[in-house]
């Protein structure tokens, strides 16, 4: 009697460790409520309970207790990772445990425009209102590589999560594709290199507001520099600029930058935008023109003149 008496707290040990082992098995192997397709985002930084919260209110996980004790049993409360992701019906908790801490998030693909003329400082300011984490990257990669001008403005579809050395790479692939395989075929018709005629396709297109505008402000740049005689472009001032206003001042002339064209004569290092196709074709094809002179008017087309006493009376018709 002794004997079986001994046997019994086994059997009730060996017991309860099924009981125990069919009770965990059930929480890891338990289901959702959604009846659809159910889309989490875990915001980056979220704690423990934000996260428990998110996957509860959208019903990936039927209680939020099973979900603590089973990451806890895995020991990945702390490997959860942060993302948007996408749950199928009723999914079980160990494959919502599993995909989180994977970081099999929806792969975002985004189509992101980038407009003729955009600076590397705006296409950051467009990656960041698109929400691509890799702005600021962007912006740092570009300017120390001297990329402006050189990332051709386009529309490129990418995912959200891309690297600021991969997207850089897709512009500049573009560039070659739509940029270089033009110069190959008109270089013959300038005197000026790739990167001056991209710095004075930059300037154009900062300064025309219409398709037939940009040979004719083409041309003043081309007699002004063939004469020796200072651009005086107001865009080149406002790229150096940290708060630019949309009228340049008398004090900003003279602002201390080699691309302050009121102060240095020729071209500025490099270019300020990056230039659509238009205005590298109106760099190297300037129309003939005596023109040293233009004025904006309120429509954003221009008044040329060839003196100085024209232009005069051009920016009081402007004004008017």
């Amino acid at each position: 009697m002794g004997e079986g008496m001994k046997k019994i707290p086994l059997i009730i040990f060996l017991l309860l460790i099924i009981l125990a082992s069919f009770a965990i098995l059930s929480i890891f192997l338990q289901s959702g409520t959604n009846d659809a397709p159910m889309t989490v985002e875990i915001q980056k930084g979220a704690s423990a309970n934000q996260v428990t919260a998110a996957l509860k209110n959208s019903g990936v996980i039927r209680r939020d207790m099973d979900f603590k004790i089973a990451s806890r049993l895995l020991f990945v409360q702390d490997r959860i990772q942060a993302g948007k992701y996408l749950f199928s019906p009723h999914p079980l908790l160990i494959n919502v445990l599993l995909k989180l801490v994977k970081g099999s998030v929806i792969i975002e693909q985004l189509r992101v425009s980038f407009p003729e003329g955009s600076s590397i400082y705006k296409m950051g300011t467009i990656l960041k209102k698109e929400g691509v984490l890799c702005f600021e990257d962007f912006r740092a990669l570009a300017h120390s590589s001297s990329l402006e001008g050189y990332l051709f403005p386009d529309t490129y579809i990418f995912e959200k999560n891309i690297s600021a050395e991969v997207l850089a790479e897709m512009m500049q692939k573009r560039f070659t594709e739509v940029v270089i395989s033009y110069w190959k075929e008109n270089k013959n018709a300038t005197k000026y290199n790739l990167h001056e005629i991209l710095t004075l396709a930059s300037i154009i297109e900062k300064e025309a507001a219409t398709k037939e505008d940009r040979p004719i402000i083409s041309s003043v740049f081309h007699n002004r520099l063939n004469i020796k005689m200072a651009l005086e472009a107001d865009p080149t001032i406002k790229y150096v600029l940290e708060r630019p206003s949309k009228t340049v001042y008398f004090n900003q002339l003279k602002v201390k930058s080699p691309y302050n064209t009121y102060l240095n004569r020729g071209l500025p290092p490099g270019p300020i935008c990056n230039p659509g196709l238009s205005s590298i074709a109106a760099a190297i094809y300037p129309a003939k023109t005596d023109y040293l002179y233009f004025v904006a008017k309120k429509d954003g087309s221009h008044i040329f003149s060839a003196t100085w006493q024209e232009h005069q009376s051009a920016r009081q018709k402007a004004k008017r």
